[in-house]
């Protein structure tokens, strides 16, 4: 008799798997306030290498990896921003004088940190829209502080706009015909 159902029983542990997980992930969604949102396909891939590694991983522990990777990407995005805007504007955007990014991490407002950079903030662990978050953050604290435009369209001479481009943040010109054009990620690592 387990001969006959042997063939079938790695399909259902599979399956079983599978509903575990997504039991598990909807349980983890809604403990961030992100059930039924649209999510990055590098979250979810995030969520499931966690799963793999460490299964059904507690609420808050989850919630805490999740602020984790928030803030560790905010860091580095930051690096990344701030020097590609001192180099293009020759003014300095960080030092002993410069506050406008923190993170706070109260349990009063909600399960996850959150990155503040100038008004921006973010809270999701994905990298586009953490990189997004820095640059208009920088671009801000550039502009009112420096009173400099950064970063300028070589073509049309105006400001450009964080927008996204198939989920990579980019930074966008409105000028010329119909909806402007895309001049460069944001990251300067990233091609399009």
């Amino acid at each position: 008799m387990d001969s006959h159902f042997s063939p079938v029983f790695p399909f259902h542990r599979k399956a079983a798997t599978m509903s575990n997980f997504s039991d598990w992930q909807d349980r983890m969604l809604r403990a961030v306030w992100r059930h039924g949102e649209h999510l990055p396909e590098e979250v979810l891939t995030w969520m499931h290498e966690l799963y793999d590694e460490r299964g059904e991983v507690p609420e808050q522990e989850f919630c805490d990896l999740w602020t984790d990777r928030t803030f560790s990407m905010a860091r580095s995005a930051f690096e990344t921003v701030t020097s590609s805007a001192e180099q293009a504007t020759g003014k300095p955007a960080t030092g002993a004088d410069f506050h406008y990014i923190h993170y706070t991490r109260d349990p009063d407002l909600g399960p996850v940190g959150v990155v503040h950079i100038k008004s921006s903030e973010v809270s999701t662990p994905d990298p586009a829209e953490v990189l997004a978050a820095v640059a208009e953050g920088v671009q801000e604290f550039i502009m009112t502080h420096h009173q400099v435009p950064w970063p300028v369209c070589d073509e049309h001479d105006r400001g450009l706009h964080v927008a996204y481009f198939h989920e990579t943040a980019v930074w966008k010109c409105t000028g010329g015909t119909g909806d402007g054009h895309v001049v460069r990620a944001i990251d300067p690592a990233v091609c399009l």
